[in-house]
């Protein structure tokens, strides 16, 4: 939640934050009024009768419970996807706050890739963008703890805030095959170009917004693990009211047949 709370600074210095707040309240309101019609139509079957008065209680407060649940769950929803969007509305804004150090740094690992490693040469496009693609990340990594010290303000948080999300495990293996199609995408090359060409290819991306996109991927990456978290945890507590409210249909029934 403390990351979150940062890229919300964050975000406040380039964009109005209000864009993540009025998405959110849509989507909250989308989620409560698509479960109060829900509930509203299944109310026979929800009500169905119970044996014990407590259960009886509890049949109503699920006509008044879920609805609010799905809205504070579709409220929280909205606002990480609003997040997603203005992220990728707004990279070449992030842009002009990335030091030039990523791209220095980077094409200097490049350039010691190819030119002193015997290897790169017996390898495919293939294989050498793969190789890489973890060059990069590693260099990424490395230059945003450098930067974390010796930076301070808006560029300070922003390499703080990057770097807790790159040290997360999971993120870095959805980070590696995402930089590598980074690579794949942006260069466009055939399997059979030489690695003279890639070594150019790369060196111009190197040059571009390449750390930003990657910046801009990873953040998405994690926003979008955040969002499968709510919708993972929404549904694991509406399957406890499914099972109740099944049960005493059951239950219901086995009796009218008795």
């Amino acid at each position: 939640m403390r990351t979150i709370v940062t890229y919300f600074q964050l975000a406040g210095e380039f964009t109005n934050p209000y864009r993540f707040i009025s998405g959110a309240v849509f989507s909250g309101l989308i989620a409560f009024a698509t479960a109060l019609i829900l509930v509203l139509l299944l109310r026979r079957y929800i009500l169905v009768p119970r044996s014990h008065k407590l259960l009886k209680v509890l049949a109503y407060v699920y006509m008044v419970a879920l609805p609010l649940l799905a809205g504070f769950f579709g409220l929280k929803w909205g606002f990480f996807h609003s997040l997603r969007k203005d992220i990728r509305e707004h990279t070449d804004v992030y842009a002009a706050h990335v030091p030039p150090v990523f791209s220095e740094t980077a094409l200097k690992a490049v350039d010691s890739l190819f030119g002193g490693n015997a290897r790169i040469s017996s390898l495919s496009t293939h294989q050498v963008i793969d190789t890489a693609a973890v060059v990069v990340y590693n260099v990424y990594g490395s230059t945003l703890e450098q930067q974390l010290g010796a930076t301070q303000g808006v560029k300070g948080k922003l390499a703080s805030l990057l770097l807790q999300i790159t040290k997360s495990k999971a993120i870095a293996g959805v980070m590696h095959k995402a930089i590598y199609h980074l690579l794949h995408d942006k260069l466009g090359l055939t399997e059979d170009a030489s690695n003279e060409v890639v070594h150019t290819s790369l060196s111009k991306l190197m040059n571009g917004n390449l750390f930003v996109n990657i910046a801009v991927i990873q953040v998405d990456q994690f926003l979008k693990g955040l969002q499968r978290g709510i919708l993972y945890t929404f549904l694991m507590i509406l399957a406890v009211p499914l099972i109740e409210v099944s049960i005493a249909h059951y239950r219901y029934r086995r009796q009218i047949a008795v």
